[in-house]
Parts: C-alpha cells; sequence; structure tokens
C-alpha cells in the first residue's frame, strides 16, 4: 500500500469522537517521528466543539479554542490516504484506493465519555503502531 500521508476522521456531527481521534493521532504520531497531515469532518456536523469534549482535551493540555466542526466534502476524501470512519459511513462510501478503517465499536461519550475516549485513545495506538510497522 502506498505511504499514508494524510489521515481523515470522521464521525457524524465532527464534533467529539473524531475530534479525540484526530488529537490523539496528532500528538502520538507526532511524538513517533511520523510525518502525517490530520482532519476531521462530518455528515452532519455540529455548529461548536462538544463542551465536554473540549474541556477534557484542555484538561489534558490541548487547545481546541477556535476549533469548528465542518462537513464532509469530496475535497476532504481527495486528500485523505486514509479514512477512519467512527460511526458514520461505511467502507463502500469511500473513494477507491484509499485505505479505510471502522471504528464503529466506540460507544456514544454520552452513554459513557470514559470508556468511549479510552476505546478511541486504543485504536490510535493501534494505528500509530501499525503504520509505525511499514
Amino acid at each position: 500500500m502506498n505511504q499514508i500521508k494524510h489521515i481523515l476522521f470522521l464521525c457524524p456531527h465532527a464534533a467529539a469522537k473524531s475530534v479525540l481521534a484526530m488529537t490523539y493521532f496528532a500528538d502520538l504520531a507526532g511524538k513517533a517521528g511520523l510525518d502525517i497531515t490530520v482532519r476531521n469532518a462530518g455528515t452532519e456536523p455540529d455548529p461548536i466543539l462538544n463542551p465536554a469534549v473540549g474541556g477534557y482535551l484542555l484538561a489534558e493540555g490541548f487547545d481546541l479554542f477556535g476549533f469548528v466542526p465542518g462537513v464532509l466534502t469530496a475535497e476532504h476524501f481527495n486528500a485523505a490516504d486514509m479514512v477512519v470512519s467512527i460511526g458514520c459511513i461505511e467502507a463502500e462510501q469511500v473513494p477507491a484506493g484509499k485505505a479505510f478503517r471502522d471504528w464503529s465499536d466506540v460507544p456514544m461519550l454520552s452513554d459513557d465519555f470514559k470508556l468511549a475516549r479510552d476505546k478511541i485513545h486504543a485504536h490510535v495506538v493501534e494505528l500509530v503502531n501499525e503504520l509505525l510497522d511499514r
């Protein structure tokens, strides 16, 4: 497979799960020396960052001040080498030639924030390790 240089994280509202994934990935990949750009988007984006996610990430040292969830566009797909869907789209909706990961096993943050956060973090760690092994 081609070198992964750009990853797109998707969740329906682009305001919570994909934000956690994008933030964790950028941090861990950067620390591991991977040069990979990350973005997120959603099919039905919220107008603002989920306050619980923003507050949690700020407490963890990640300042997302000014972040605005965005709607998924063809440009997002065109730029991405890999698409990670967190309960958002199916593999057949991703353009041919793009790597795809389905993390639909992540529970709703509103049901169990800690469990969802931990599941996203575990997926991100696994993905970073996979990319390091390429």
